[in-house]
């Protein structure tokens, strides 16, 4: 079982304006593209009634890290 800090865990709107994603995406991303499908299977991501719950290392795994891409930008 994974153990993630409160701190570590979004939902998919926190997410999306974390990440300046539009929200539209990062849902088409998880339920019509199965861009996130490994990340479910592995516990990193799930829906808990209407409401999407990411941890940080699934978005980090998708999208990069945001480190990475502070560093560059």
């Amino acid at each position: 079982m994974n153990k993630f800090s409160l701190a570590e865990i979004y939902t998919a709107a926190t997410a999306s304006a974390k990440r300046n994603i539009p929200y539209s995406t990062l849902k088409d991303d998880i339920v019509r593209y199965g861009k996130f499908e490994n990340q479910m299977e592995r516990g990193l991501i799930k829906k808990e009634g209407r409401v999407w719950l990411l941890s940080e290392q699934a978005l980090d795994e998708v999208y990069g890290s945001q480190d990475t891409e502070n560093k560059e930008g």
